[in-house]
């Protein structure tokens, strides 16, 4: 590894912390733009953020939120504004909402949920980033159990998810992701800086 190759991988070992906070933000800002982009008469660009984030998300509009004086609706209520067409799961992914409604957010309440709380758990971590013990991954997936429930109680037809409850177990399953992966991270970026300066101090790298 040449001098600036290792130069580049010191930097992303110190500052892998911020390079992943702003990656998650990046990932989250578009989807709150889309719905502003609407209601702006901008649809074209905001078109393409809800194709784009259609890829990762089923986007229903019962399970999202809206930028409007109504956080969120029930299925009924997105029935009765689209008529119809709120028949075809297709057409009803597609329903961004309108002027009377408002437009979603361009992920659903769980995705929603689960990459803030990363972004603000993330936010947190660079806090107590030396002293924070990772979470063990048994606690870990003992907090993956709401969000399993209540995914899987929801995609079987036994129940309909609540927006409380999908917002619950999404964030529980975000803050426990970055608790358990975090701090492991750091201790391995930590070494490899460690192992980069040591290389330069004795000039073993050269």
């Amino acid at each position: 590894m040449d001098r600036a190759a290792e130069w580049l991988a010191y930097q992303a070992a110190k500052h892998w912390l911020f390079i992943v906070n702003l990656g998650v933000a990046l990932f989250l800002l578009p989807t709150i733009l889309a719905p502003i982009l609407m209601s702006a008469g901008l649809t074209k660009p905001a078109k393409a953020i809800y194709t784009l984030y259609s890829f990762a998300c089923h986007q229903l509009p019962e399970r999202s939120f809206f930028l409007s004086s109504r956080l969120y609706y029930s299925l009924d209520q997105i029935r009765e504004a689209m008529g119809p067409d709120a028949d075809n799961i297709l057409k009803r992914r597609a329903f961004v909402g309108n002027p009377e409604m408002g437009y979603k957010i361009a992920i659903c309440q769980r995705d929603f949920a689960i990459y803030f709380s990363i972004l603000i758990a993330g936010l947190a971590f660079a806090l107590v980033r030396n002293t924070l013990d990772p979470l063990p991954f048994k606690a870990f997936l003992i907090l993956c159990i709401p969000i399993a429930v209540d995914g899987l109680t929801q995609l079987f037809g036994l129940r309909e998810s609540t927006p409380p409850g999908r917002v619950f177990s999404g964030s529980l399953f975000g803050v426990g992701l970055v608790w358990t992966l975090y701090p492991r991270l750091e201790m391995a970026f930590r070494e490899a800086r460690e192992i980069l300066e040591e290389r330069w101090r004795t000039g073993s790298g050269k």
